[in-house]
Order: C-alpha cells, then structure tokens, then sequence
C-alpha cells in the first residue's frame, strides 16, 4: 500500500463476543502492526434497542485480555457513551442520506419482511415498490437504494488483485433507512470509514455484499479513499456443527474462554494456526506478531484471503 495503513475494529455490542471476533480483530491488528499503521476502535452501537450495556463492556474487558491496543477511539464504556457512540453521529448518516435522496437514488419501500420473503424464491428483495413513487415519509417505510440491472462493483485486495461483485444479484435494492426511521448499517458503517480516512477493512466473506453496498454509495458520494480500500475477507469461523459462531448462542464466547484459561495464549495458537502460522510455541501476543510478520516476509499469507464471490 503506498499510503498509511488505516483501519479499525468494529464490533456490535448485541452480545458477548466470541472466538471468531478475536480472530478478526487480531488479524486486523497484525496487519496494522506489520505496516505500522493506524487502528481505530469503533463500536457499531447504532442499533439502540439491541444494544446491551454488558455486551459493551465485555468489549473492552476482552480487548484487554488479548492484549490488541488501538490508537483511536473509546477507552471504556464512558468515553464511548459521550464521545464516539453511533448514537452521537446520526446527522452525518442523515445527511448523506438526503444527498442519495435528492440525487433521485431512493425510494420509498413500504413492504414488511414477510411480505418480501414470501415474493421472493431468493433473500434478494424483488422490487416490488421501486415503480410505484410512493411519498417520501419519515415512519413505516423503508428507503432503499436503486441498484440498476448489470451493476458490477469492483474492490481491490489486500495484495492488490481486483474482485468483481454482482450488485444487483447477490444484494439488490438495499436498505439504507429502516422503517423504524434510523438509518441503515450499510451508510453507518461507511460514513464512519470515511471520516476516518479507513483504507483497510478486514470483514468475514459473509460481508462481501455489503463491500459491494458500501462501494457503490462511497461512488454515489464522490468519496475515493473508501472506493479504493483494500479488503481482507477472511473465512467464517464455524463452530463443531459447521456453523457460524454467533453471540446470541454464546458458541465459544471470550468471557468462558476468559474463565477457562487466564491466558489468551488458547486464542493466540487457533488464530495462528488458521493462518497457516507455526502455532506450537505461540504462547504470546507478541510470538503471534513475530510469527506473522516472519511469514509475511517470507511469503504473502493473505493470498489465501483473496476470495471471489
């Protein structure tokens, strides 16, 4: 990358976080440290009635646990309530809303989800409202962005190969305002990476769509530094099902890992041994950083991250 490595950590406080958010966020964090870049911390809070104040503090007590220091962002629950919450930002996400809105870009959606799964054979929401000019109304709609037919969206990989997504099959007309009135995660999420001049986002492939989403609203914003970010996305942790971690079940939760082992050394040995990295001895962070940055060196490990939908 010719310029300064910027990225963040973004995790949703809905519930404790488990085994595959470390991985993220140590992945996140190896890169940046690699290139001695910049690491910003960014809770996604902006979902109100699913933010639980416990899931917000078990962040910064498992960020602490394994060790991941970033240079920006909250340091505790406090900071983040009256200085960095999402919560505090919702007129940036309006803003860029109205511009979208103006620019003849949305529409108004007044269909529920068991309406659209229910005329849908896929997840891929059908068009059912776009032709029909509904008023622009502020509750019990959705605004949705036109994504026209043969919308390819291109992104570029952490070793710099250009990946293609299919906007208008694999994500459709998205939602960038709710129908409870809040704005969307897809403008959330990108305002905030651009007013953080974010040029480096390490997600699961489950959110290839919404780099496509996201890429095709920086575009419609006239914003090149989001447009032309590298991205990492790397394999879905699964549990012994084969199925994704998730919070609400607590599958491999930090806090009962905490519990079970005083040291993350457990955490440090499975996430290098998912990248291919000499994990035996591992026994710190700082062997985990010293064992990357060797294999970095000697061979690029994110080429096995270069995933194509």
């Amino acid at each position: 990358m010719s310029s300064k490595l910027i990225s963040r950590l973004a995790p949703t406080p809905s519930g404790n976080l488990h085994f595959g958010n470390a991985f993220n966020f140590l992945l996140t964090y190896l890169l940046v440290k690699f290139h001695d870049g910049i690491l910003h911390l960014r809770i996604d809070d902006l979902d109100g009635p699913r933010v639980d104040p416990k899931s917000v503090e078990d962040i910064f007590i498992q960020l602490e646990w394994l060790g991941i220091e970033y240079h920006y962002g909250p340091s505790g629950p406090d900071e983040l309530y009256s200085n960095y919450s999402q919560q505090l930002r919702k007129d940036r996400y309006f803003n860029a809303i109205e511009i979208l809105k103006k620019s003849g870009n949305l529409f108004a959606c007044e269909c529920s989800r068991s309406k659209i799964r229910n005329s849908s054979t896929s997840k891929i929401y059908p068009g059912t409202c776009r032709n029909k000019n509904i008023k622009f109304l502020k509750d019990s709609q959705a605004w949705r962005v036109i994504v026209p037919e043969n919308t390819f969206i291109y992104y570029n990989t952490f070793i710099n190969n250009r990946k293609q997504i299919d906007l208008k099959t694999i994500v459709g007309d998205f939602v960038i305002r709710r129908r409870d009135g809040q704005p969307a995660y897809q403008i959330a999420s990108l305002i905030d990476d651009i007013e953080m001049s974010i040029n480096l986002i390490v997600r699961g492939n489950d959110l290839i769509p919404s780099t496509g989403a996201q890429i095709f609203l920086a575009e419609y914003l006239k914003d090149s530094v989001f447009s032309n970010a590298h991205f990492v996305h790397h394999k879905l942790i699964k549990n012994e099902s084969g199925n994704k971690l998730s919070k609400s079940f607590r599958d491999h939760s930090l806090k009962l890992l905490r519990n079970k082992n005083s040291s993350p050394t457990i955490v440090y040995q499975q996430s290098a041994k998912i990248l291919d990295l000499p994990f035996e001895e591992i026994q710190t962070l700082q062997d985990l950083i010293e064992a990357f940055r060797s294999e970095m060196n000697r061979r690029n490990l994110l080429m096995k991250f270069d995933y194509q939908i």
